[in-house]
């Protein structure tokens, strides 16, 4: 049995989302570069989407490293709220290229919740069905801001993009 869990939680953002910016929400891109620098270190990667003011994560690591962060994700005070929705051991990894995959609000959402006839994204609102549905299309979906940054197969970890990019300027 493997000792590596898929774990998905749930927060509401303890920020005002800013009004005028391109591409990623401020706060949000510091997350996810945050977790794109610290992730590797501790061979967790995963997946986030933000939107309507609510994140919707998924880890994947091994248990003790992906309860951890979970503890410091629920201290982190850019979010309230946390809870988690679903914890399963797994085999493989949905998420093994990705210390942080990044998924913006797209059309593919917007049609999920419209199949199973739900109005707004609001994660805490979720059954089991639309949970797993959700980690399965953000597998899916290309995250526009980044390639797959991560092998977290058997092999030794490689550097990060981001262990590359500062790595340039030592």
């Amino acid at each position: 049995m493997s000792n590596l869990i898929r774990l998905v939680y749930v927060s509401r953002s303890s920020f005002e989302a800013a009004k005028d910016f391109s591409g990623i929400e401020p706060t949000v891109a510091r997350i996810l570069m945050q977790s794109r620098k610290n992730n590797p270190k501790q061979k967790i990667g995963g997946v986030l989407y933000y939107g309507n003011g609510f994140f919707f994560q998924c880890l994947e690591g091994y248990s003790d490293t992906v309860n951890a962060l979970t503890s410091k994700i629920m201290k982190d005070d850019r979010h309230v709220d946390v809870q988690i929705l679903k914890v399963n051991q797994i085999e493989d990894r949905l998420f093994k290229n990705w210390s942080m995959k990044y998924i913006p609000l797209e059309k593919d959402v917007v049609n999920v919740l419209k199949r199973h006839q739900v109005k707004e994204f609001n994660p805490y609102e979720f059954n089991d069905e639309l949970i797993d549905e959700f980690v399965s299309l953000f597998a899916k979906v290309s995250d526009p801001s980044e390639q797959a940054d991560q092998d977290y197969s058997d092999e030794p970890i490689k550097k990060s993009w981001w262990e590359k990019f500062t790595g340039l300027f030592r």
